[in-house]
């Protein structure tokens, strides 16, 4: 009984420490339940299932690299069209308005023309009687 009480007075008093046969994780873990598993950002780091060739990542901004060119063209020429669009409706708008201006000058002209022709013609009557 002697001999019970000492093992576990020993083990009381000197703390064990087991160590443990799983892996470190690969990931950072911070302990808090409420953030998430942090991944790493050296490659060498990473799973190879994660990690993606040089070439490939060169090949894959390449590719964005052109997609976004086409989508910049398409923007331009959308821009382009639309300004053009724009502008015919101003050129439309200038011609009617000028149309107008020439009518209302034209029949001002007339109605000053046809005074004059009036004038005329009593100057003419006027002397005609003398």
């Amino acid at each position: 009984m002697s001999a019970v009480k000492l093992s576990s007075a020993a083990s009381a008093a000197a703390p064990t420490t087991t160590i443990s046969s799983e892996p470190a994780p690969l990931t950072r873990v911070s302990g808090k339940q409420w953030k998430a598993a942090r991944k790493p950002t050296n490659r060498s780091m990473m799973a190879k299932s994660l990690s993606k060739s040089y070439e490939n990542r060169i090949r894959q901004a390449r590719d964005l690299k052109a997609v976004k060119h086409t989508e910049a063209e398409l923007k331009e020429e959308k821009r382009v069209e639309k300004e053009e669009h724009r502008n015919r409706i101003l050129e439309r708008k200038k011609k009617y308005e000028e149309k107008l201006r020439q009518e209302r000058y034209q029949a001002e002209m007339s109605a000053r023309k046809r005074m004059r022709v009036k004038r005329k013609e009593l100057k003419a009557r006027a002397h005609a009687k003398h």
